[in-house]
């Protein structure tokens, strides 16, 4: 499993709406709202996923997300 750290950037005041849809995706850690148009979380994913395909599902699954900023922080062995 890899961890990836999160800055997301949504439409203006979306933010707290985008967090509590995020956090229901499987392996989405806590999630805070950073202002009204960003949230920034942990996400830890399969081994074969990549920052690209990390952000082109967030965006895919909600489109008041303008951009996803995703760095790859290190590997859980759980």
């Amino acid at each position: 499993m890899l961890v990836a750290n999160l800055v997301v950037e949504t439409l203006p005041g979306k933010a707290r709406a985008v967090a509590e849809r995020m956090e229901q995706i499987r392996g989405m850690g806590r999630l805070s709202a950073d202002g009204d148009h960003r949230v920034t979380g942990t996400w830890t994913v399969p081994d074969g996923d990549t920052v690209e395909g990390l952000s082109e599902v967030l965006q895919a699954l909600n489109p008041e997300i303008l951009c996803v900023y995703p760095a790859m922080v290190g590997e859980d062995d759980s």
